[in-house]
């Protein structure tokens, strides 16, 4: 044994256990990467303390290299299972105080190697209920399920904090002889709970500390089932709801099409007077967000920047009209208006007839408000191509989002051979639709392909900037308090208040800034970002925004506004109509008074006396931008020329 049986051997046996179980539970990420350089170490170590100890004592007795070398490398490896020779050294030995110092170190290193050597790959459910028992974060981040989607949402998560804390809850019966499970667990040093989550019904069930669950806590449902992520959502967010002294501020992450959960998850926070956030989102949804925020459209339009104005209208081809195509069409609609310039769109699909009613039934005044042509057209047919020909001097931006990764390779390009025939002299990007981009990497570098861009891989859309976005948020969050302290309403920051239609508009409106600053030759950058800003002083928006500058930003603004309404499914709502409403909205059946130009809104300015007036609405926002940005933490630079910016 490595100790002699007795009370005190039975308490250090204990207490290097629970050493090794606080190492494993605080420090996974270390051992991992010692454990090799400290094996080496008990092994090296090992040999030399058994060697020195099986010398002869006596210098006449004949010295058996073999043997003794033998016997040393015997007891070294017994080291590791925790048994001891030392009692079998040469006695001169047994008193040699600094010999058996050295010799129970190796022993002591070799012992907790063994040992979390064993828990980290037979103990996971009780080292992870260990790193929770002794965890501390002020943010905790709890995922429903373990897929592709969470790993890299943590990936993503870790890079900006590793502070923070999180955990996976999955069912590991389903997965028991899951080896990448455990490779996973390691890389990405998450605490793994073992529970079906889509049989969870509260978070008491996860007996995760009280502590914890009083942090800013975060609940993700990333699984492609739309339906478990619902109801697993809608179970805890009502048990979140009913908690007499629990957090009353948990935010909620809901991949799903189910757009009715919204509704129904504002209701439960109305009952009970609660206000935990709620994020509801799909996977085309993402893609799209993801391609604009990658790919800005102002930066594929001439502008004016000493008017504010478009040179030219923006024209945007899309190839497929599935979810992802839907969803780049909408946020094109209120992403690219601008003053100077008219918004196109065409559309083909082969089963356009089909798609083409579904969609303008859905979105019933973006077709009469927005000059969107569709066409029945399938990739690789001549109508497809005669179609793009056509176009192709007008069009800045291609999409092409057919519904799988081949196809839209292979339709990608061909559009650019199209193009490089076509030698235009300002040729449009095309962005393809490639989930898996590594099939597609060799065609993406290639010399011949140089307006390509990839778009809609996990790994760019489960990010902390795509899904949560706290920075985006915040600036919404600080646009709707100025708002209301427009019209004195107390408290201005009524943020946990507000329905989540009004939430997603106010961080429709913040997304829109560096559009407007695009307009005045301007771009946002946080302070302190010193390779972001380069040689750059920062300037003051303020002087920007007067004179013409402001009239068109203000314009532009209310055709982004109207937009954002249209391409949600709202309608227009005449005078006529309004009877006697003291309101302009009509929230219940998704209809504006004022959904209608510039010049119309005097007339509805008078006909709710409002004051101040809805252009003045208009003027104030555009105004608010220099507020939000420096609340936000953010400087305003002259933009630098495309050859001259900073790399990313």
């Amino acid at each position: 044994m490595l100790f002699p049986l007795s009370a005190l051997s039975i308490v250090l046996a204990v207490l290097i256990i629970l050493l090794c179980c606080l190492i494993m539970a605080k420090f996974r990420q270390a051992f991992d990467k010692l454990k090799i350089p400290l094996a080496i170490f008990t092994v090296l170590g090992g040999l030399l303390v058994y060697t020195v100890g099986y010398m002869p004592d006596n210098a006449s007795e004949p010295l058996d290299v073999w043997s003794v070398t033998l016997r040393a490398l015997f007891s070294t490896c017994r080291i590791f299972i925790m048994e001891s020779d030392i009692e079998g050294i040469n006695e001169a030995l047994h008193s040699n105080m600094f010999f058996l110092m050295v010799a129970s170190l190796i022993h002591m290193v070799g012992a907790m190697l063994t040992v979390m050597t064993v828990l980290s790959f037979f103990g996971m459910k009780f080292l992870s209920r260990l790193r929770l028992l002794v965890a501390n974060a002020k943010q905790v981040y709890l995922f429903l399920g373990l897929n592709e989607a969470t790993e890299c949402l943590i990936k993503s998560l870790k890079e900006k904090d590793g502070s923070r804390l999180y955990i996976v809850v999955e069912d590991l019966e389903e997965r028991e002889n899951d080896d990448a499970l455990v490779g996973k667990l390691k890389e990405e040093a998450f605490i793994l709970l073992d529970h079906d989550w889509e049989k969870l019904e509260t978070f008491k069930q996860l007996k995760i500390p009280a502590r914890l669950l009083k942090s800013e806590l975060h609940v993700f449902a990333l699984s492609d089932e739309d339906n478990y992520n619902v109801q697993t959502i809608y179970r805890l967010f009502n048990q979140a709801c009913r908690m007499e002294a629990g957090n009353d501020n948990i935010h909620f992450y809901i991949n799903t099409r189910d757009e009715g959960i919204e509704k129904t998850l504002e209701s439960l926070n109305q009952e009970h007077g609660t206000h935990h956030e709620f994020k509801v989102f799909s996977l085309p949804d993402l893609t799209a967000r993801q391609l604009f925020q990658t790919y800005p459209i102002h930066d594929v339009v001439p502008m004016d920047t000493e008017r504010a104005v478009a040179c030219s209208g923006f024209t945007l081809f899309i190839a497929g009209l599935e979810p992802t195509g839907v969803e780049v069409l909408r946020k094109s609609i209120y992403l690219g208006q601008f003053i100077g310039g008219e918004y196109r769109a065409i559309v083909t699909d082969e089963a356009m007839n089909r798609k083409r009613g579904h969609l303008f039934n859905k979105y019933p005044e973006i077709n009469c408000n927005y000059n969107i042509e569709t066409h029945e057209a399938g990739p690789g047919s001549e109508e497809f191509y005669r179609i793009l020909q056509e176009n192709l001097p007008s069009i800045q931006y291609i999409v092409v989002a057919l519904g799988d990764d081949q196809t839209n390779m292979e339709t990608a390009i061909e559009i650019q051979r199209l193009i490089h025939r076509s030698h235009l002299q300002a040729p449009p990007i095309v962005a393809v639709h490639i989930r898996v981009q590594e099939d597609f990497e060799h065609v993406r570098a290639s010399e011949s392909l140089p307006n390509l861009r990839f778009f809609g891989r996990n790994t760019d859309i489960f990010t902390e900037n795509i899904i949560i976005n706290e920075g985006m948020d915040r600036m919404a969050r600080q646009m709707n308090a100025l708002f209301n302290s427009i019209y004195h309403i107390e408290p201005a920051d009524n943020w946990g208040a507000l329905d989540s239609f009004t939430k997603e508009s106010n961080r429709s409106a913040a997304a829109n800034i560096p559009t407007k600053l695009r307009l005045l030759g301007l771009e946002m950058i946080e302070k302190g970002d010193k390779k972001g800003a380069g040689h750059r002083n920062p300037v003051n928006l303020m002087n920007y925004l007067v004179g013409e500058r402001l009239d068109n930003l203000a314009r532009q603004e209310h055709l982004r506004w109207n937009a954002f309404h249209y391409a949600s499914g709202w309608i227009s709502w005449p005078l006529s109509q309004t009877g006697d409403a003291k309101k302009a909205k009509d929230l219940k059946n998704k209809r504006h008074a004022c959904l209608v130009s510039w010049d119309e809104l005097e007339a509805v300015t008078r006909h709710f006396n409002q004051n101040p007036t809805y252009q003045q609405l208009d003027y104030e926002q555009v105004k608010n931008i220099c507020k939000i940005l420096e609340y936000c933490g953010y400087e305003v630079y002259e933009r630098s020329p495309e050859g001259e910016r900073p790399k990313a």
